[in-house]
């Protein structure tokens, strides 16, 4: 019952002509590729750019005198979609809408092919009328309605029923192998399935959560948590999932009692992706982290960072200099990683010897040598560093200051005449001189060291796509950005109302903001006299330093991101603005 393709006929092609959706032109060059690829004349006019999706299959929806419907904005009731199993809605490419008086109404993208209409009722055994969709909105719809890889959840169920076997919830009475090949292939698929989602879905982690009546699967995105729908039918089969897991990273699947971490690296096309893997015990099973990390995104240039102009100038001026340590500051997943891998990137030349000591290598960068802590041996940072030294290196990069042993080896490697560029876990760019201080390092050391301290957060592009003028609350922007009453009732920025490009939420992609601080004189001098945080970024402020929420005030002004995702990201900014000259409203303490 394979399905059949049927060249639309003559009437459709007049169609499209007479609403001009096609000129001649264009129709003849679309009849050359129908008879190249043997695809439907709707699908080849997309595929070339002429007419968008939906105009194409409302086109052919009027052609058909059938309905055109969206089925991820339809109100779907779960026994509707019940009535159709997954594995067949993923074979025929159909998904069921609605049920009246008996009849089911199915949106198909090909309602000219009468062989799939044919095939889809005598499957269901039940009377059935077609409406019209896109093929993306179809395999949309099965992911939301169905769940990623329900379609191998439900041959793994079949097969089962076929040899007699069944499932239980209780985990523990489930072993890693299930004993059949057909059904440990279909573990693999669906694996594969669940990571490939990911990768173009442009997700950082993937999280599977064992709870005691569900196997939750959650995707980051743009460094948000999104609930991934998966059949209810997986929790079952979680032992099998992480021990597939635990095999494609090289760990020990018989261990289920202590963390464990490792590697998985996975081609998808010519694209190549490094996932770090992290698996620790609960008492429902193992829970996974899948930190996905793209070799081909990873390694940016300064210039595709997000800098402006004056703080470009800033950084590049900072790398350059001989000897002192740059720190980069901010929470796990804000970028700090990228950009030294940048830095380091454009300080790569053959007069300079540059090592980097990281937890884990996140890269591999060409022409720079790079080891990987292993602590379980010994071998941490302070060690690392005591190592490098004895190699003569001009750049040494620190994957984070975590210690006092750390911090001050990598103080004395900058005072002997180093570059050192590293990251440390702070709020804010000042936050670095009391962090250090608090692990134990002297503050003359600090002053006499520290180049300069950058703050770093991502936030959330505006999508391109659907992003339209918006208003925001003008009590809010009085009170959080220092707004005049008149000015904040006339403002307007950029925002989308979410469209299929953006996955329905009004972003795409991230950008980065700095807050960048030069060690001048005068926080030296703060520093050495133990100032208080506070203190010194009152100082920074003073002598023209723009703060993360005033950077990210300058995104919304430029129609890059929104009110909302600055407020977000910059909630725990201590100061909230900067100059006026920034472009900013004025400070806020």
């Amino acid at each position: 019952m394979g399905v059949m393709i049927v060249v639309e006929p003559r009437g459709f092609e007049r169609q499209l002509t007479a609403e001009s959706l096609l000129d001649e032109s264009k129709l003849e060059r679309a009849r050359a590729e129908v008879q190249k690829t043997g695809l439907p004349l709707v699908e080849v006019a997309v595929q070339l750019g002429y007419i968008t999706a939906d105009q194409a299959y409302q086109a052919l929806a009027r052609f058909c005198e059938m309905r055109f419907v969206l089925p991820s904005k339809m109100d779907i009731p779960q026994e509707v979609a019940d009535l159709a199993p997954a594995r067949f809605v993923t074979h025929y490419r159909f998904v069921p809408v609605e049920q009246r008086n008996g009849l089911l109404v199915v949106a198909v993208s090909d309602p000219l092919n009468t062989h799939l209409l044919d095939d889809i009722r005598m499957v269901l055994k039940r009377r059935i009328e077609a409406a019209v969709t896109t093929p993306d909105e179809i395999q949309r719809a099965i992911k939301t309605m169905y769940g990623v890889g329900a379609d191998t959840m439900e041959r793994i169920l079949h097969q089962e029923e076929q040899a007699g076997l069944t499932v239980s919830l209780d985990t523990t009475s489930l072993s890693a192998d299930l004993g059949d090949v057909s059904i440990d292939a279909s573990i693999i698929k669906f694996v594969n399935e669940l990571i490939l989602e990911a990768v173009q879905s442009d997700t950082t982690d993937i999280h599977i959560e064992p709870f005691d009546d569900q196997l939750r699967v959650r995707y980051r995105i743009d460094g948000v948590l999104h609930q991934v729908p998966v059949p209810a039918s997986i929790r079952g089969y979680h032992p099998a999932i992480v021990s597939r897991i635990k095999v494609m990273a090289n760990l020990n699947i018989a261990e289920k009692r202590l963390p464990q971490d490792g590697k998985i690296l996975a081609n998808f096309g010519e694209a190549q992706y490094d996932l770090r893997v992290s698996i620790l015990p609960t008492p429902h099973g193992e829970t996974v982290n899948l930190r996905i990390l793209s070799r081909s995104s990873m390694l940016m240039t300064l210039d595709q960072l997000g800098f402006w102009p004056e703080d470009m100038r800033k950084f590049n001026s900072f790398i350059l200099k001989p000897h002192g340590i740059i720190l980069v500051t901010g929470p796990t997943g804000s970028g700090k990683t990228t950009t030294l891998y940048a830095a380091l990137n454009k300080l790569n030349k053959l007069d300079r010897k540059i090592i980097t000591i990281e937890d884990p290598i996140e890269y591999q960068l060409k022409g720079i040598s790079q080891m990987q802590v292993q602590p379980r041996i010994g071998f941490d940072f302070a060690l690392g560093l005591r190592a490098i030294l004895r190699h003569d290196p001009d750049i040494m990069l620190v994957g984070e200051i975590r210690d006092q042993e750390t911090a001050e080896m990598a103080i004395r490697s900058s005072l002997t005449g180093h570059l050192v560029l590293s990251t440390l876990h702070t709020n804010d760019a000042a936050g670095a001189v009391t962090r250090l201080t608090d692990m134990g390092v002297e503050p003359f050391l600090i002053s006499s060291t520290m180049i300069a301290s950058m703050a770093q957060r991502l936030v959330r592009r505006n999508c391109p796509v659907c992003s339209v003028p918006a208003s925001a609350d003008p009590l809010l922007l009085r009170e959080e950005f220092g707004m005049g009453p008149d000015e904040a009732a006339e403002f307007r920025f950029m925002q989308g109302p979410g469209c299929d490009q953006c996955r329905h939420t009004g972003y795409r992609g991230r950008i980065a903001i700095y807050e960048i601080m030069p060690f001048s004189n005068e926080i030296k001098e703060l520093t050495v006299q133990r100032a208080t945080a506070h203190q010194i970024k009152k100082v920074a402020l003073e002598q023209g330093m723009t703060t993360l929420r005033a950077a990210g005030w300058q995104r919304v002004r430029e129609g890059g991101s929104t009110v909302e995702e600055i407020l977000r990201v910059t909630a725990d900014s201590e100061i909230m603005m900067s100059s006026p000259a920034s472009g900013a409203p004025a400070d806020k303490e």
